[in-house]
């Protein structure tokens, strides 16, 4: 077995949550510390939009601040979420040698599969009969109780989950716009046929402790690891207060990027089997070209900046057809880029 550390950071805001989640992604990947599972807990309750995400698009802002509800971002993709004190979060960040990552890095179904039984294994502990549910979800009788997703950040990565205890279903849909594409899959009126939490399967909410020492068990026997409970090392405390101000900015936040109002613009989306994409383009149009690209949704893409880079690849192409198409495949074939669930032609076919 491997020497991990178990950090637990207890109860912080999101902003400091989302900032150590940068911070000890970071320093892991430059070597200064070690493989470490995380569990966290947000208070107030914290909206989490997906790294790729407009907070417009998908959070009820008004409400949020009427009912102290925090909204901030994710340094990872997915769809939006609801952190509330009655959840627990777990993340992984590990060393891509690590045991049983290294063989599977390359297929992120795979990947996120390995990562998730630790927690079907805590679940399983605790006497919940869970399982994985590809793309990235854990489902009891097919009932969503945890959502995953992850990062990576040169040689190391970062894997995460959210575990509902219990589950507020108003503050959820007052705090979040569901896009139309997601109502035909989940009428606001079956949430709760969809959804389900740790009180609701077992009857009652385990302590704290106990939750937490389950899911340490699961991991520990997935990763062939060793836990051994240490808080943030001097070199993450110091990065920690130097990024915080950042993570509580509107710079980060509302990290919204649309087409100018004085260019042309053209917009469409398309639901996916890796999730929802939405392509909005400033255009030149006597020049039939691309003055921007913006390129959001719940999708899941590795690594972080891929959709920015494509962007930028994007930036005064010609609208013809035929160059788009290799633009983006060019793209895709050069590029270490990986999306879960979504190939190059779903792109093209929204930016044309």
């Amino acid at each position: 077995m491997s020497d991990w550390r178990l950090l637990d950071t207890g109860i912080l805001s999101g902003a400091e949550n989302m900032a150590l989640d940068d911070v000890i992604l970071e320093c892991r990947a430059e070597h200064q510390t070690p493989n470490t599972l995380r569990f966290l807990q947000f208070k107030p309750s914290t909206v989490l939009v997906g790294y790729h995400q407009s907070v417009e698009q998908e959070v009820r802002v008004s409400f949020c601040k009427d009912n102290d509800v925090e909204v901030n971002r994710r340094v990872t993709g997915g769809g939006t979420i609801l952190f509330t004190p009655t959840c627990l979060g777990w993340e992984i960040f590990a060393d891509k040698t690590t045991q049983g990552v290294n063989e599977l890095r390359k297929d992120l179904g795979k990947l996120a599969a390995f990562i998730s039984n630790g927690a079907v294994l805590g679940l399983k502990k605790l006497g919940v009969d869970a399982e994985f549910r590809p793309k990235n979800d854990i489902e009891v009788n097919g009932r969503k109780i945890s959502g995953t997703g992850g990062t990576e950040r040169g040689d190391s990565f970062m894997y995460q989950g959210t575990l509902l205890i219990d589950f507020d279903v108003d503050l959820m849909l007052r705090s979040l716009r569901i896009p139309v594409e997601k109502l035909k899959d989940k009428e606001i009126d079956s949430v709760k046929e969809r959804v389900t939490c740790l009180k609701w399967e077992l009857g009652y909410v385990p302590p704290l402790d106990e939750i937490k020492t389950a899911f340490r068990e699961g991991f520990e026997e997935i990763l062939g690891a060793d836990l051994k409970s240490s808080g943030l090392f001097p070199v993450e405390e110091s990065m920690f207060k130097k990024r915080l101000p950042y993570f509580k900015s509107d710079e980060w936040v509302q990290m919204v990027r649309r087409p100018e109002n004085t260019a042309g613009q053209v917009s469409a989306m398309k639901k996916t089997p890796g999730g929802l994409i939405r392509v909005s383009l400033a255009l030149d149009v006597p020049g039939k070209f691309i003055i921007s690209s913006f390129i959001t949704g719940d999708f899941q893409v590795f690594p972080q900046r891929a959709i920015m880079d494509l962007e930028a690849r994007l930036k005064d192409a010609s609208t013809d057809t035929d160059v788009i198409t290799k633009i983006v495949h060019d793209f895709f074939n050069e590029t270490s880029t990986r999306v879960f669930g979504i190939e190059p032609d779903d792109f093209v076919g929204l930016i044309l």
